[in-house]
């Protein structure tokens, strides 16, 4: 799913974006399983593990993904070209006018797969779907993922994504995990600049992470499933997808098979693997804090200790000003649609729990969203740690500055 891709244009900054039409609009972080699924067992299986969202299922599974309670990115033959090969609209302008025409009202129905990392040549042909998706589907997703990368070919590759396919979201990959049990920075150089995009141009972004391993990505740990999903909410993510949910090949898009897919949380067999617990378990932390979550804007992220490319660390204009204990943290400002200031910590360790000690800049009450029940309470400093990759929210409530003795 990776293509190297350079060009330049200019940069605006915007504000950050409210809801699109295709995003979640209850209180419900979508969680996608980025895989195909065309029966009731797996649909049923990802759904238990706290999946609401498959990319892809054809439309004659549809009937099984509402059984199921997961909403689903159409894939149909004749839309979404072979995974090497461009887009042309016109030989799928056709099919795509009448895959809608049969299936859009579905209830199961979210949006329609259009293509897989393209390249920029591709973009005024992909304009072309966009907006037949959106002249014949209104609210429904025109899918199209773009590929990782860093640096100012980069940016301009984005900018030129949005002002010619004009999408309703950003969606892209970056698989960070070594085969040596290592985490790629290059990660939070990615999501920085899509974050940027996503503020430069008013759209929320997705990101789609590793969960199986294949060709020379390592196994994902509990830790690093931890670090992805929390390090993606931190950068004020609208959405986490996982790349693969069964160990397998894809059996769509004419995708080869790649010999060594292995633990993903199901595996070649379609059983359960421990990673499917580790999953399940993550995504119920997540949803518990995607009510408060999805109503924060991102202000400011900005890494304690060792600072990635494209990123930043402390400033004066930060909520957080240090860190008593440890020293590999990313920190997230976020401001409330009523007005309240959050903080969200991620501890970076893939392999130490840390005490989670922050200094605020200005003195205040501090209050947590359990994780484990979604309730507001006081936090418990000094004894509160985050697992390896684990993170938490915070609300800051100000406190009066004490009266200075004359």
């Amino acid at each position: 799913m990776h293509a190297a891709l350079l060009v330049l244009l200019a940069l605006v900054l915007m504000s950050w974006p409210p809801a699109c039409a295709a995003e979640s609009s209850d209180a419900t972080l979508p969680i996608m399983a980025w895989d195909y699924a065309d029966d009731e067992s797996t649909l049923r299986l990802m759904a238990d593990c706290g999946v609401n969202l498959v990319a892809f299922a054809p439309p004659s599974a549809l009937d099984a993904c509402a059984k199921a309670g997961v909403k689903a990115i159409v894939y149909q033959p004749g839309v979404t070209p072979d995974w090497d090969q461009p887009f042309k609209f016109e030989p799928a302008a056709d099919v795509l006018r009448g895959l809608i025409a049969r299936v859009n009202d579905h209830p199961a129905v979210y949006g329609y797969h259009i293509k897989d990392e393209p390249d920029p040549s591709q973009f005024a042909e992909l304009a072309k779907a966009v907006a037949l998706v959106n002249e014949l589907a209104p609210g429904k997703w025109p899918y199209i993922n773009l590929p990782p990368g860093m640096g100012e070919g980069y940016d301009g590759y984005l900018d030129l994504f949005v002002n010619t396919c004009r999408p309703d979201i950003l969606s892209y990959d970056n698989y960070p995990v070594g085969q040596d049990g290592s985490f790629s920075y290059g990660f939070w150089a990615n999501i920085a600049q899509v974050r940027k995009a996503g503020l430069r141009h008013n759209l929320p972004f997705w990101t789609i992470v590793l969960s199986s391993a294949h060709l020379t990505y390592g196994e994902p740990s509990e830790a690093h499933l931890r670090l992805q999903a929390w390090g993606s909410l931190v950068y004020g993510a609208r959405g986490v997808c996982y790349y693969k949910f069964i160990s397998r090949s894809l059996p769509i898009l004419d995708a080869p098979d790649l010999g060594d897919w292995r633990n993903g949380p199901l595996d070649q067999f379609g059983e359960k693997t421990h990673a499917w617990s580790w999953m399940r378990n993550l995504n119920r932390q997540l949803q518990n804090v995607a009510p408060i979550f999805l109503k924060l804007k991102s202000d400011r992220v900005y890494h304690v200790g060792e600072v990635p490319q494209q990123n930043e660390g402390i400033t004066g204009d930060s909520l957080v000003k240090g860190l008593r204990a440890g020293e590999a943290f990313i920190v997230g400002d976020f401001t409330h649609q009523d007005g309240s200031r959050w903080v969200m910590i991620v501890n970076k360790h893939l392999r130490n729990s840390v005490q989670c000690l922050p200094d605020f800049r200005q003195p205040a009450a501090v209050e947590y969203v359990s994780p484990i029940t979604g309730e507001l309470k006081p936090f418990p400093e000094p004894w509160y740690c985050l697992a390896p990759g684990q993170g938490v929210l915070l609300k800051l409530t100000p406190k009066p500055e004490p009266a200075s003795a004359d």
